[in-house]
């Protein structure tokens, strides 16, 4: 019987020197710990998706960045699925990972498919919940080429805008490209692609009473295109939960992957 090709866990990686101050943070927000959990790093889930935090030195050259990783409970059965439906793939060792990983080359620099270090989160992304991933900067002529190339490894292409600024795909997780100025930074490989930490939820203004109960400040946005939740992180920046877009002017389905 052939290999089949695994769903993959979106999960940004957030490096910061204020480890325990973040880790509150996000555990306000719904997400809960897990049992990979270490002194410098520890994995946390959403409903679905899941987010790693990592401490780092202050003043590291990673302080304060967010990359993004794919996870899957089989690398090698998930390699020869891929290999099998004649997708690319590189193995490649991390310093970070135990055991091999896989390189994705998009457009926007690489990214990688590794382990997963628990099962938690990895479930199939639900309005019902709170659902976590990242959002990529890029210019706009590599969105559809980069959510292309994504879709062959485990994620699946939801929405689309009609400009081409804009690409969602979900899987254990949601993941976006959206028109912007790129930033890349050296870490397992050259120039990979810096992301935002970003979420999405069936109920912005549901899940922005939860967490003014839970002492954390929100604010809805009601824009033309539909209402997202902007949430005050402790650096002073925001971190955005869009609302499941039920209006889909300007945007066009892909597939009907969590459309409820």
């Amino acid at each position: 019987m052939s290999a089949q090709r695994q769903t993959l866990t979106v999960m940004p990686l957030h490096f910061t020197s204020e480890y325990r101050r973040w880790r509150e943070f996000y555990l306000s927000l719904g997400l809960r710990s897990t049992e990979a959990d270490h002194p410098m790093a520890t994995v946390l889930a959403a409903g679905s998706g899941q987010l790693m935090l990592a401490e780092m030195e202050p003043g590291d050259a990673l302080e304060g960045v967010q990359l993004v990783e794919f996870m899957v409970s089989d690398v090698q059965a998930h390699a020869d699925a891929l290999q099998a439906a004649g997708v690319s793939c590189q193995q490649v060792r991390l310093l970070h990972r135990n055991g091999p990983s896989l390189a994705v080359d998009l457009p926007q620099g690489r990214v990688h498919i590794g382990p997963a270090m628990t099962s938690a989160g990895a479930a199939d992304f639900d309005p019902a919940v709170l659902n976590i991933g990242a959002l990529l900067y890029c210019p706009a002529e590599t969105v559809r080429p980069g959510a292309e190339t994504l879709a062959q490894y485990g994620l699946t292409p939801r929405i689309a805008s009609d400009n081409g600024g804009w690409t969602d795909l979900v899987g254990h997780g949601v993941f976006a490209f959206h028109e912007g100025a790129i930033r890349t930074v050296d870490h397992e490989a050259p120039g990979q692609p810096v992301v935002q930490v970003f979420g999405e939820t069936g109920d912005v203004a549901e899940l922005c009473r939860q967490l003014e109960a839970r002492g954390v400040e929100a604010t809805v946005i009601d824009e033309a295109y539909g209402r997202s939740l902007r949430i005050m992180q402790p650096d002073g920046t925001h971190l955005q939960f869009n609302e499941t877009m039920q209006d889909l002017y300007g945007y066009q389905r892909l597939s009907s992957a969590s459309a409820d």
